[in-house]
């Protein structure tokens, strides 16, 4: 099997699992809903914590094995879990929760065996483009997924979303088989090559700041076209699909234009632009100005983050050797999803104590944090330019 073939695999296996996430996702959060605006947020924070902690001690151990046994693992243990909900009582049994954070857990560490199995056969210049091109599949399949997950969640029920998932993730496992078995010219490939010397992460860790501050306010848009779409205690299912669909086709235009804008400014310089529009958009959301504001703000929104997402990943996974792009992906993962889980926690203990814009415009404020956390590295960086000139 060629390298182009297996490169072309890899991203179909992506593609048809995210199709069945973000319909499982959506199935979730809908049940979630119906028990209220706090269990709404508990339940984003549940969805999204156990992310972290796979992303921090699960992801660096993908350094040390090959991407796609890794791969393989991750969907076998998916199916397993997702199987598990099958013979719940409910949504909100135990089993049900323990799953649910057992396929959060390993998340992250496909993608960061996806990253590795990229960064090992990429340059580092390309890097963006790989990136580019799995946030492209992520919202392709948000689109797709949403669209079926709510679709699904009203006439077949949460039974008929589990179908879909464990299916997919199936056909995902029985690609990534055929490239573990017939593609040797692969296999010896990624190899990884010897270690270099520690790497001093110091000069990322404003970018570390400037993803979890982020994320902590752009995180509200987990429940935002929800809350949005529902009038007198009622969710308008028409109206959240409507607002769902026009993100994810603006999510989709920003994930397009992340290249040319990185290739443009630079890594920094577009992780720092984009936090400050995006901390814009989010003070619009604070405003209950009708639905076009709340679709427009929203969308343009999720655009830049996608923007801010690919610069950043790609500037802290080319910043070290190819055997530990893992780890630094994994990293990536850990301050997008503390922030969102953060995000999931500060909803439910202010949900119901502060009007929804207040609390947008909170996030607004921790939107603004991570911008000025990146024109401190912008700064800080060029200043090191200026001192390496010098001492020439």
């Amino acid at each position: 099997m060629s390298g182009a073939r297996t490169r072309q695999l890899v991203y179909l296996s992506h593609l048809v699992i995210q199709i069945g996430s973000w319909a499982f996702r959506i199935g979730i959060l809908i049940g979630l809903l119906q028990s209220g605006m706090s269990a709404a947020g508990l339940g984003v924070a549940v969805i999204f914590a156990p992310i972290m902690f796979g992303s921090l001690f699960l992801s660096p151990v993908v350094d040390r094995s090959d991407p796609i046994t890794a791969m393989m693992i991750v969907n076998a243990t998916r199916i397993c879990a997702l199987l598990c909900i099958f013979y719940t009582e409910g949504i909100d049994s135990f089993l049900s929760y323990a799953s649910i954070a057992i396929l959060s857990l390993v998340q992250p560490v496909y993608l960061s065996a996806e990253v590795s199995f990229f960064r090992r056969i990429t340059s580092e210049d390309d890097m963006i483009s790989v990136l580019r091109n799995i946030a492209n599949i992520d919202w392709i399949t948000y689109l797709l997924g949403m669209f079926a997950g709510a679709m699904l969640s009203d006439k077949l029920h949460l039974p008929g979303v589990l179908a879909l998932n464990v299916s997919a993730v199936w056909l995902s496992l029985m690609m990534l088989f055929a490239i573990k078995r017939y593609s040797r010219r692969t296999r010896s490939a990624l190899e990884p090559p010897a270690s270099e010397s520690i790497l001093d992460l110091v000069p990322l860790y404003p970018a570390f700041f400037a993803i979890f501050l982020l994320n902590l306010g752009a995180g509200i848009i987990n429940v935002y076209p929800a809350i949005r779409a529902t009038a007198g205690g009622v969710l308008d299912k028409g109206v959240l699909l409507t607002i769902v669909m026009i993100n994810g086709v603006l999510a989709l235009l920003g994930s397009l234009a992340a290249k040319p804008i990185f290739n443009w400014l630079g890594a920094l310089p577009t992780i720092a632009g984009a936090a400050v529009l995006l901390a814009a958009c989010l003070a619009v959301m604070s405003l209950d100005a009708g639905l076009p504001v709340v679709i427009a703000s929203s969308s343009v929104m999720l655009g830049l983050g996608q923007i801010f997402a690919a610069a950043a990943h790609t500037h802290m996974v080319s910043s070290v050797a190819p055997d530990r792009a893992a780890r630094l992906s994994g990293l990536f993962q850990c301050c997008t999803y503390s922030g969102v889980a953060g995000n999931g926690i500060v909803f439910s203990l202010l949900g119901d104590r502060l009007p929804f814009g207040m609390i947008v415009l909170i996030c607004a404020a921790s939107a603004f944090l991570a911008f000025a956390a990146a024109t401190f590295a912008v700064v800080r960086s060029r200043h090191s330019q200026v001192s390496c000139l010098h001492e020439q």
